[in-house]
């Protein structure tokens, strides 16, 4: 799914049953779709931004506005299929809070093969004796007959069940398209939908197919695990993917919208890609803005050895914030070592834009403590529970430590932190603090040095009212006052 951005400049005119804007604006997309046939068809979604063109009063005595459009697809200068029509906005009464946008969608038959798609705009209220605005895409239909076909991927404003058959509907619902590939920072969902030809024809009636559906880095090619979905299905004429993603926390970048099929033996038959890309203040990190930093003059860049600095990234989880965590995840999983080093760097630079490398050094420290005291012979002391309490939060203020007797047949210890600031909110929040607040951790199996939070009052923390029956006996007077 393609998105073209089209402004036709028109000169502003004043009169006083009308209002005017300078520009006609309107975003194209358009889409690949076929019949179980192969009768190919194209789909194209224009949307016309509402305060770019000139509303007049019509015969209802309310404003309204529209625009003038020629869509015509050619082979070597020969029309092959064409269309002329207006497009007119909803009636408007009260102007002052602008006018709305409006969409429409159109369906063209088309065989096979290479078109120039021509489309004409103009406002019909402007005045006549401006030109209207042309442009020209290059496009291609290949629906082949002896193999697993992927439409094009429809993005979605919403679907609902159809009620009755209209233009929007297929597969039964109703699609209502999302006329961009820009997803600003009010979107929370991508919603989109798939068609897959010949399943049944290639793989054999009965055949069970996987369709994938995920979203990578357009720079590293990285899949995200957190975006990533699938559907079993039963080969079929045709096979259907309509899904959405809740992209609240996908951070700011490029990414491409993937759906694959693949077979019993998981070969891929079909792959379709649509390019995307997000805005999104909550995820502050950029692959774009990643990819820019020149690490070659900066103490990162002496880190070479790809498992080492990967140790160090997976280290810095507990001061981590959550999109720093999905953005980090997704770099390791790619092995990028350029990538990799860019991020460290961007991470502690963030913290510390004068002397990164001496904040990394003194936490470096702070994490071999950890490793020391807290880790086991399977499990890094930043990845248990005390480690990530100390690095997140700091050494507490008090350390009570209880072994095994007839109170508690679990060994267990009592953290107090007279004031806690929580280092993982050091961006998002750095007055962030807390007051009196204490950490449970207690060790079940008794063998090994694997503690596990069992109780705290910390926000944002586990809160278990029943913590003193996992120890299993009563000790609720060290935790009220802990020695």
């Amino acid at each position: 799914m393609k998105r073209y951005l089209i402004i036709a400049s028109l000169t502003l005119i004043l009169f006083s049953n009308s209002l005017f804007a300078v520009n006609v604006t309107a975003y194209l997309t358009f889409a690949n779709f076929t019949t179980p046939a192969n009768e190919p068809y194209f789909e194209t979604y224009l949307s016309v931004i509402g305060n770019s063109i000139k509303f007049i009063k019509n015969a209802n005595d309310k404003y309204q506005g529209a625009v003038d459009i020629t869509v015509a697809f050619k082979q070597k200068g020969e029309i092959k299929n064409a269309k002329k029509y207006t497009l007119s906005s909803p009636e408007v009464t009260d102007t002052t809070a602008g006018f709305p946008n409006f969409i429409d969608m159109q369906r063209y038959s088309l065989s096979n093969g290479s078109y120039e798609l021509e489309i004409t705009i103009a406002d019909k209220n402007s005045s006549k004796d401006k030109m209207p605005f042309s442009s020209i895409i290059p496009i291609v239909i290949n629906f082949s007959d002896d193999k697993i076909n992927a439409s094009d991927i429809q993005l979605l404003e919403s679907y609902t069940k159809s009620t009755g058959p209209s233009v929007l509907t297929k597969s039964g619902y109703d699609l209502l398209p999302y006329v961009s590939t820009f997803f600003p920072e009010n979107s929370t969902k991508i919603k989109f939908y798939t068609e897959l030809y010949n399943a049944k024809k290639v793989l054999g009636e009965g055949q069970k197919l996987v369709i994938n559906y995920f979203i990578q880095s357009a720079i590293s090619k990285v899949k995200l695990e957190d975006y990533s979905s699938f559907s079993k299905q039963t080969a079929n004429e045709v096979n259907v993917i309509l899904a959405e993603f809740d992209i609240k926390k996908l951070p700011s970048g490029n990414y491409n919208l993937i759906v694959e099929v693949r077979d019993k033996d998981n070969k891929i038959q079909a792959e379709q890609k649509c390019p995307i890309q997000r805005k999104n203040k909550l995820g502050a990190l950029s692959f774009d803005d990643l990819k820019s930093i020149d690490v070659s003059k900066t103490f990162v860049h002496n880190y070479t050895n790809i498992d080492t600095l990967a140790d160090y990234i997976r280290s810095l989880k507990p001061i981590s914030g959550s999109s720093e965590i999905q953005f980090s995840e997704n770099e390791l999983k790619g092995r990028n070592l350029e990538l990799m080093q860019q991020y460290f760097y961007n991470f502690w630079k963030s913290r510390n834009e004068l002397e990164p490398e001496i904040t990394w050094l003194n936490y470096g420290v702070e994490v071999l403590k950890v490793n020391k005291e807290f880790g086991t012979f399977n499990l890094k002391g930043y990845n248990s529970d005390r480690g990530r309490v100390y690095l997140q939060y700091g050494p507490p203020s008090l350390r009570s430590k209880y072994d095994t007797d007839r109170n508690s047949p679990v060994p267990y210890e009592v953290w107090q932190y007279n004031t806690l600031v929580d280092r993982a909110q050091a961006l998002t929040n750095p007055s962030n603090r807390q007051s009196n607040r204490k950490f449970i951790f207690g060790n079940p199996d008794v063998v090994t040095n694997r503690y596990l939070l069992f109780h705290s009052d910390a926000q944002g923390e586990i809160y278990d009212a029943n913590w003193l029956e996992k120890i299993g006996g009563n000790s609720e007077e060290n935790f009220l006052t802990p020695r």
